[in-house]
């Protein structure tokens, strides 16, 4: 009598013997019909390359995007009145706050960069035209500490504190002809040297900038940055950069009641702001908050619209971890014994962003059910070469059972062997996908001319650049799902077949 240990053993390794002999018989079939393994194969691995590549696409796109609403926009938070914030789309003057001082330095001593602005709308007005503007008043030393836009100047320098200075978007600049020129007719390169240079040498120097292409000259590509900043300093010092603000002050008295204040500013432009961020580029102006205190600026005696907060030393690369949300930095203040008025409240940054948020997420919706459609037809291909290769195989499948192979094994069979070309299509649409990625994630594509049609702005916040990002788990787990898919696709077609009695199966041609 046999021990049952023995027994165990004997079991195990006739299942295994079992399982081997199925996959050989999976490999055996797919070797006997190549021709529609391989076209199986190639529908799986392209629908499984384009689904990582878009992927990652997408992906890239929206951290770009996110990464450059805190680092050229937002920062991780604001601090504002819940008055102003319910109203922040009217950009509201007169829900602004003041004593933001001893706020700024509770949020640096708990860790925080802090930077106060004041929002404001005006029309800003140069010899060539007028163009309305949105005006943030800024402490550019704090600014710089929380923002990075002030590292991607175009041209010239920001605004000092103490003047009438204006750091102004790269596409209001064009508009309002108040950058450096990059393309003008004979005439207006003899009008622009004749109010610019004011020497011999200088005129020499401006005409030297620029190559004739009939019936225009255009601004060379290889002119030096030193050249350039020479250039945008006669521009500046000749006065063609002068500019006047204009706009209306809203003051809310003691009743209630609005008050408005017309005011208007003479101002010169000293800067060009061309940064990752397509809002910092259009119709936006930075100027010192200190001189909008004053009679000759907005009256605000100290008052700001809002604070933004970054962690003191946070990457550019890094999104707001939880040291940045709302009720951390709440937190901390309390910690150093600050708490906020009453009237005050901070809002992470994603709460300003609410509308790019879901139309990014609807984009992903769109893009995810086209590439899922793609799969559906790749898969309804295995679908029907499994349906195909079982027809063509009714006889030999009735010789199967008749040989005493249950319905249980014959779908197994069929499953390993369906699994077997998602497998392979898996992973050649995993390498091809990963190999796209590549130069991608590497270099990107560069949009800027699709930009500059659209004035910058088409719903992400990248300027010209689109790079992809890796998605591990995307990668991996696409493969992994066309094996499953695969595998599962050849069960009805398969369950069909064995409905078929075995002797009709046996005399099927």
């Amino acid at each position: 009598m046999m021990r049952p240990a023995r027994l165990e053993r004997e079991a195990k390794s006739s299942r295994h013997a079992f399982l081997k002999e199925i996959v050989s018989i999976a490999f055996r079939n797919l070797s006997r019909h190549r021709v529609k393994t391989v076209i199986t194969t190639i529908g799986v691995a392209v629908s499984v390359a384009l689904y990582i590549f878009m992927d990652a696409w997408l992906l890239g796109m929206n951290l770009d995007s996110r990464r450059n609403i805190v680092s050229y926009e937002i920062g991780a938070a604001k601090i504002q009145s819940q008055a102003y914030f319910e109203k922040k789309e009217d950009l509201p003057m007169y829900e602004s706050f003041s004593n933001w001082k001893p706020i700024a330095r509770a949020l640096e001593s708990a860790g925080y960069a802090a930077a106060p602005r004041m929002t404001f709308t005006g029309t800003l007005y140069s010899r060539s035209g007028s163009a309305p503007i949105v005006f943030h008043g800024v402490d550019p030393e704090r600014e710089r500490r929380v923002l990075r836009y002030m590292n991607y100047l175009e041209a010239g320098r920001f605004p000092k504190e103490g003047t009438y200075e204006i750091a102004l978007g790269l596409l209001a600049a064009e508009k309002l002809k108040l950058d450096i020129p990059r393309k003008l007719t004979e005439e207006e390169l003899t009008r622009l040297v004749e109010e610019t240079a004011r020497t011999p040498e200088e005129e020499a120097f401006i005409r030297g900038l620029y190559a004739r292409q009939e019936p225009v000259f255009f601004l060379r590509q290889d002119v030096p940055r030193t050249e350039l900043d020479r250039f945008w300093d006669l521009l500046v010092a000749s006065g063609r950069n002068d500019a006047r603000i204009s706009t209306v002050i809203d003051i809310k008295e003691e009743s209630g009641k609005i008050r408005h204040v017309y005011q208007v500013m003479e101002a010169k432009v000293v800067g060009i702001v061309n940064s990752p961020n397509p809002k910092t580029n259009g119709n936006v102006a930075f100027m010192p908050l200190d001189v909008l205190s004053g009679e000759e600026g907005l009256l605000l005696e100290d008052q700001v619209t809002e604070i933004l907060v970054r962690a003191a030393g946070a990457k550019d690369s890094d999104l707001p971890g939880p040291k940045e949300s709302p009720e951390a930095i709440e937190e901390a203040l309390r910690r150093v014994g600050f708490s906020l008025p009453s009237s005050l409240r901070v809002y992470g940054w994603e709460e300003y962003v609410k509308d790019y948020i879901v139309a990014a997420r609807g984009d992903n919706v769109t893009t995810r059910v086209m590439i899922l459609l793609l799969f559906i037809l790749s898969f309804l291909g295995i679908a029907n070469t499994m349906l195909m290769a079982i027809l063509e195989r009714t006889k030999e499948i009735g010789m199967m059972r008749a040989l005493g192979m249950t319905d249980g094994e014959l779908v197994l069979s069929f499953m390993i062997e369906a699994g077997m070309i998602g497998l392979m299509g898996g992973i050649v649409g995993m390498i091809l996908g990963s190999l796209a990625n590549i130069p991608m994630v590497n270099h990107g594509i560069d949009y800027s001319a699709m930009a500059k049609q659209l004035s910058g702005d088409f719903g992400y916040r990248i300027t010209a650049l689109f790079r992809s990002a890796w998605n591990p788990g995307t990668i991996i787990g696409s493969g992994i799902v066309a094996t499953l898919i695969s595998a599962l696709l050849s069960v009805p077609p398969t369950l069909r077949a064995l409905k078929m009695p075995v002797t009709e199966s046996l005399r099927f041609e």
